[in-house]
């Protein structure tokens, strides 16, 4: 870790340095970089930076396009030298400045021509970021690409999902930016991305495979918060929610298996805190905790490990433990039941009357 810190420091020592001792030049009412500054017309300009790009020699594209953006921004071949020189950034791996570059592209124009590239780029660009491709540190080329581009990944996503909300790269968009947000452990953001894309592409082949990452999403969760009902209730809307729209695909027994495996882990909770319970010479909680754990899970391994230790134990002691449990529940069903008599008595009465 102070090796990086001190990288990023000979880094910016470095950096300043050029900043410092760096040419420029006044030009047209403004100071400009030596290398963007214009030497030719912007048709020459244009031209060499057409016959680079055919040859994709993109450094020199790039320094072509860049110069007629600075100079001539507002002529004719200014408008389309942002997407080319976006198009160039991305083949030298300069993802934000290609991002900026487009971005400012589809903002000079009320209906780019190259909208569609300049979106296919803008996702390719978010891909790759997505990825692991750095960016650069404040968005100048003095400095390394160091920095982190998965925010500025999940950024181009929305810019593409609003640009284009019902096409295939939205689609597209949509699940890769859940499985960022997968992947970052923000739970509630990646189940939101895919069902999106299940509500804006019900029919869509990536639907089926959005209701399994949701399920996988939630397994995952489960075993960091095993004590939040929600989840296994989240995850059993998700697997009827499934059948109901896709009840012959094969992937259905998988999410079962999720499933099944979310309650091994609300099981495995209960009966770990059985143990614990146990090991500090405190039998009636571990014995509650164990009861629990078959009675909402019955059907589960652990449950089937509770029931060993509930047989290690006393039977009468179990028993009095679990007596007020036992109670309460029969409390609760016969003043359910006693409702429904008298819910039948008053059904009688008014069909007696009529």
């Amino acid at each position: 870790m102070k090796l990086q810190w001190k990288l990023l420091v000979c880094a910016v020592a470095l950096s300043v340095s050029e900043l410092s001792y760096g040419a420029y030049t006044f030009q047209r009412g403004r100071f400009v970089d030596v290398c963007e500054a214009a030497t030719m017309s912007p048709q020459e300009h244009y031209a060499a930076a057409a016959e680079a790009f055919n040859c994709r020699n993109w450094e020199e594209a790039a320094l072509h396009f860049s110069i007629i953006t600075v100079n001539f921004p507002s002529t004719v071949y200014g408008q389309d030298a942002y997407c080319y020189l976006g198009i160039s950034y991305y083949y030298l791996q300069e993802y934000d400045y290609a991002n900026d570059a487009l971005t400012n592209y589809l903002k000079t124009q009320s209906n780019p021509k190259f909208f569609q590239e300049c979106i296919e780029y803008k996702f390719a660009i978010a891909q790759r970021l997505a990825c692991g491709a750095k960016r650069r540190f404040f968005g100048t080329k003095q400095f390394p690409k160091w920095a982190c581009g998965k925010a500025m990944a999940l950024e181009i996503y929305d810019e593409v999902i609003v640009a284009v909300p019902c096409s295939e790269i939205a689609a597209q968009a949509l699940i890769a930016k859940g499985i960022l947000y997968w992947s970052d452990r923000e739970y509630r953001c990646a189940v939101d991305a895919f069902q999106l894309l299940i509500r804006r592409f019900p029919k869509h082949e990536l639907a089926p495979e959005c209701y399994l990452y949701i399920s996988k999403v939630y397994l995952e969760q489960s075993h960091y918060e095993f004590q939040n009902p929600d989840i296994l209730a989240f995850a059993e809307i998700n697997y009827q929610r499934f059948e109901k729209n896709f009840p012959r695909e094969e992937r259905l027994c998988e999410i079962k298996a999720d499933l099944m495996e979310i309650k091994e882990v609300y099981a495995s909770g209960l009966y770990e805190t059985g143990q614990f319970y146990e090991r500090v010479h405190k039998p009636r909680a571990a014995v509650i905790y164990y009861h629990d754990a078959i009675h909402q899970f019955p059907d589960t391994c652990v449950a089937d490990l509770c029931r060993q230790r509930l047989d290690c134990l006393d039977p009468n002691y179990v028993k009095f433990c679990l007596e007020p449990i036992i109670d309460e529940k029969t409390v609760d069903e016969l003043t359910s039941e006693s409702a429904d008599e008298e819910t039948k008595e008053d059904q009688g009465e008014k069909e007696d009357s009529e």
